[in-house]
């Protein structure tokens, strides 16, 4: 009996187990059956759709501001001025102030005439601003007078680097200045570059350097010349233009050697008679202007013995309508001049004077009196 009584107990517990286990499938089949019909009926709702359309809206937005800011930042012009300083100009260049000769007579071969609105003080003294543009006579001379040059309202300042203590003057009103340092023919260069660039000329920039890349290649041709050339400053024949010096860059474009070239890093040292005597230079070259004469030197009894006196050979350099001796688009007619002075036959006064008047012609805009210009 009691062996009857497990037997029964056993099969009512599987029963009970397997009822429990039916019971919890159908509670999840169930579960499972709804959840699949609420997926089907409901599926997403319209402000489902209008929440991604707003979603899009808004990144359609984003990303056209996004565009806009990407395109006004490409069209800012951002530049190294010539002692490292980052300038970022957002708008187009339309009103520039040039506070020194060299950098307005390279604004007015680049053409930017016409976005000039303030210059140098004494610019009626310049000869070549009048056969330019005469209207530039009339624009204000500010110089680097601070006030003066806010008054104009200008976009950016073109300044050379001895003046570079007014950076900071210019700041504070928020005057963009770019310095610039056309101490070398290298540096030279760059400023043309960097005022083209500014200013957007970048073809009339590329223009006169191939210009002078053509009378470069004419100079070559004619060989290199032996005879050591000592150019004296306006001041002193004491005074010579060092190798470190832009000047000398005229007599590397003739490719004659500068003859104080062991004289390194100093502008214009002032050397001693014995000096000048052992030098003994094949060739003085001095400035038109200069506070001495050519006979002062062929009369002193102390310069007797040097090459230049007995040969006859100290020469003027030619001033037309400006100096070419300083860093200006023009200085490359000096290496010209010195070029037809050594090679007379090869590259004759008629080329010389022409090559002069093509050059005003072509980046000044006039023609030039030939009787201006001397051998």
């Amino acid at each position: 009996m009691a062996d009857f009584m497990k037997k029964v107990t056993k099969l009512a517990l599987k029963s009970a187990a397997v009822c429990a286990g039916v019971a919890a499938s159908a509670a999840l089949l169930h579960k499972y059956v709804k959840i699949q019909s609420n997926c089907s009926e409901c599926g997403p709702s319209e402000d489902d759709f209008d929440e991604d359309r707003n979603e899009d809206d808004t990144t359609k937005n984003v990303d056209e501001a996004a565009n806009t800011a990407s395109e006004e930042e490409s069209d800012a012009i951002i530049v190294n001025d010539q002692i490292g300083r980052q300038i970022t100009i957002k708008d187009q260049v339309k009103r520039v102030v040039s506070t020194s000769y060299i950098t307005t007579s390279t604004c007015l071969a680049l053409g930017v005439n016409d976005q000039l609105v303030g210059i140098e003080k004494k610019a009626s003294s310049r000869s070549i601003y009048q056969k330019t543009d005469r209207d530039l006579l009339e624009l204000p001379q500010v110089g680097c007078d601070v006030s003066l040059i806010a008054k104009t309202a200008p976009d950016v300042v073109f300044m050379m680097k001895e003046n570079k203590n007014l950076i900071e003057d210019f700041e504070e009103r928020h005057i963009k200045v770019i310095v610039v340092d056309p101490s070398s023919e290298k540096k030279y260069d760059a400023m043309v570059s960097l005022i083209a660039k500014v200013c957007g000329k970048q073809n009339n920039a590329k223009k006169l350097k191939n210009y002078y890349s053509t009378k470069k290649s004419k100079m070559n041709s004619l060989g290199t010349s032996n005879k050591h050339v000592y150019i004296a400053s306006k001041e002193s024949i004491y005074r010579p233009v060092t190798p470190s010096m832009f000047q000398s860059t005229i007599l590397d474009m003739a490719h004659v050697k500068n003859a104080v070239a062991s004289i390194k890093g100093v502008d214009y040292p002032t050397i001693a008679l014995e000096t000048l005597l052992t030098l003994n230079p094949d060739m003085v070259i001095m400035p038109r202007n200069a506070s001495y004469s050519k006979d002062s030197i062929y009369n002193y009894e102390f310069f007797s013995s040097l090459d230049i006196v007995k040969n006859k050979k100290i020469y003027i350099m030619p001033e037309v309508v400006e100096s070419w001796m300083d860093p200006v688009p023009s200085h490359i007619l000096a290496s010209l001049w010195l070029s037809y002075v050594l090679h007379p036959h090869d590259y004759t006064y008629g080329n010389y004077k022409k090559d002069v008047i093509d050059f005003y012609k072509e980046f000044y805009g006039f023609s030039l009196d030939e009787t201006l210009i001397t051998k």
